[in-house]
């Protein structure tokens, strides 16, 4: 029977045991070599006395080196009390080696594992990589919240469904990756983006209460938190309200950061509109221990202070913030820069001291903005910074955090946010309308007769610590709503007929309400974590140029493959 490691204690001092693992160091201490023996399940010193042994078995001691994988049978002993290692599990104890067997060498280590090293060593030798504490307990986490996902949702009474890999090419925001078919010559299959059309099509199929931690692709440029292929916790229930969905989501996410020793605080719920004038983001930060963004563009409608005055007569707004802190004229002077960096003509500063301000464009103001300043801002001393721009919210939402980073203006903990309602329907850069969200998700109000810009959407999403871990929706059940809302789109009939006609004749044969979310579940494993790339839970990542260094993937294929598929290369990107 294998025995576990770590659950090897003073009990068992006097027993004989078998143990195979990694050599993890080696110390020869003359006649007496002292070994870390490494497995999944822990570590523990075995010893080896060469006087004793034998001149072959010395020879073969003398032979082992890190990383080589061994078997050996001893005997368990407790150390002497000062040689105990109180960081093992098994410090109190170390194991007399009586036989071993070397079951594999190891040639000459690129590096050590645990070692840091650049990511592109890591990863081209990611069998070592992952033999690294830090990895080990990473991919230990994932199948972690992998199961505690399952059994939450099973104790629901949701049933996982594994929807289609091979699938239809469809418009879902990110390029799709095409699979040709060798049966079909021409045709192609996509990999999905996500499972939203077939747990639609659940739902309609009546299993009311379907989950899935679905594979994802999507051919996108990568950045920290992208992969081109991820893992979705997704969901979808059937005759139910959004306030359910996000309940059942919420408890979800609760369970897991609870499974980790962490508490979540009571979840804020802001509307859309709201978190991009308070915070310039619909990814709303909570640790920033700043004040929120305060619009004080009537302030300076008719202002003798001609730059603000003069821009808001252009349309453009003017925000502000309040920072609880000093800054140098070197610290005002950078963060001029930056704002300048963001968009902004330039950006204005007010020294706050109870009701002493002092700025350098403080004669330019007329007494009602002084003191309307004075009102908004009633805190007891710091700096009020205020900008314009096309985009001032999002412009000054970027600033403030950025000073927030930079200066530690930011508490611990984990806070977490949904943003509902967003818009509808955006203008996008050809002036047409583009979906927030994705088109499959209900309007709030009539599509049939209301201004599509003006309406909001029947959406969610979860967000902690400005970032957002997933997204959902109350979904379209009817086929007309659907319709008209490609059309809104811009997509004619003949095209959303052959892209989507199998969801249209869904929803046309009796389906139910119904609405879903989805978690990105390394995302959520990376912010329980505390770790900076969702490549760190992944145990074959991809680089930033969608390659795998480990097994050089993308690869050529051969002529005859391609020509059992039909297709012919006609250019190479160099």
């Amino acid at each position: 029977m294998r025995i576990e490691i770590n659950s090897v204690n003073k009990s068992f001092a006097g027993k004989t045991l078998e143990i195979s693992g990694w050599v993890d160091a080696l110390r020869d201490h003359g006649g007496v070599v002292f070994a870390d023996l490494r497995n999944r399940s822990g570590k523990i010193q075995i010893v080896f006395d060469v006087t004793k042994k034998g001149a072959d078995f010395a020879k073969n001691v003398s032979m082992l080196r890190v990383e080589f994988v061994i078997k050996v049978k001893g005997k368990v002993l407790e150390r002497p009390k000062d040689s105990v290692n109180k960081k093992l599990a098994t410090g109190e104890v170390e194991l007399w080696v009586e036989e071993f067997e070397v079951l594999n060498t190891c040639e000459p280590l690129p590096f050590y594992p645990g070692e840091k090293v650049s990511e592109e060593v890591r990863l081209k030798y990611r069998f070592l990589d992952l033999r690294g504490a830090g990895m080990l307990k990473n991919l230990v986490s994932m199948d972690r919240i992998m199961k505690i996902t399952r059994d939450y949702f099973s104790g629901c009474g949701f049933i996982e469904v594994v929807t289609p890999i091979l699938t239809k090419s469809t418009p879902e925001g990110a390029r799709d990756y095409l699979v040709p078919s060798r049966m079909q010559r021409g045709a192609f299959f996509a990999l999905p983006q996500s499972p939203q059309l077939f747990k639609q099509i659940l739902m309609a199929a009546g299993l009311e209460k379907y989950y899935q931690i679905a594979k994802c692709f999507r051919d996108e440029d990568l950045r920290a938190d992208r992969q081109p292929e991820f893992l979705q916790i997704d969901m979808e229930m059937s005759f139910t309200a959004r306030d359910e969905i996000m309940e059942t989501s919420r408890a979800l996410v609760e369970k897991i950061f609870e499974e980790f020793g962490i508490k979540l605080p009571a979840v804020v719920s802001l509307k859309y509109d709201e978190s991009m004038k308070k915070f310039g983001s619909d990814k709303p930060d909570l640790r920033v221990e700043i004040s929120t963004l305060e619009d004080i563009t009537e302030v300076f409608r008719d202002s003798p202070f001609n730059v603000f005055r003069s821009e808001v007569q252009a349309g453009n707004k003017i925000v502000a913030f309040f920072a609880a802190r000093e800054f140098s004229r070197g610290e005002l002077d950078d963060l001029t820069l930056d704002a300048k960096a963001l968009g902004a003509g330039g950006l204005v500063w007010i020294k706050k001291d109870g009701d002493d301000l002092k700025s350098p464009v403080l004669k330019l103001f007329g007494e009602k903005e002084i003191n309307k300043i004075k009102e908004l801002f009633n805190f007891a001393s710091g700096m009020i910074f205020a900008s314009t721009s096309k985009k001032a919210f999002e412009m000054m939402g970027a600033l403030r955090m950025s000073i927030a980073k930079n200066f530690k203006l930011m508490k611990d903990g984990f806070y977490p946010v949904w943003v509902v309602d967003a818009p509808l329907f955006i203008k996008n850069e050809e002036g047409g309308l583009e979906s927030v969200h994705h088109p499959f998700t209900a309007p709030v109000g009539d599509i049939f007769s209301e201004n599509p810009l003006k309406m909001e959407s029947l959406s969610y999403d979860f967000v902690i610590n400005g970032e957002e871990l997933g997204g959902g929706s109350v979904r379209i059940h009817q086929a007309e709503v659907q319709k008209k809302i490609f059309e809104i789109l811009g997509i004619p009939e003949d095209e959303y007929n052959e892209k989507f006609g199998f969801l249209l004749k869904a929803l046309s044969y009796g389906c139910p309400p119904h609405g879903g979310f989805a978690f990105g579940l390394e995302r959520l494993a990376v912010k329980i974590l505390g770790l900076d790339s969702i490549r760190d839970v992944i145990a074959f990542p991809k680089t930033q140029n969608a390659e795998c260094p480990l097994s050089s993937a993308p690869a050529a294929v051969s002529p005859a493959q391609l020509r059992d598929l039909g297709i012919k290369i006609v250019g190479v990107r160099s």
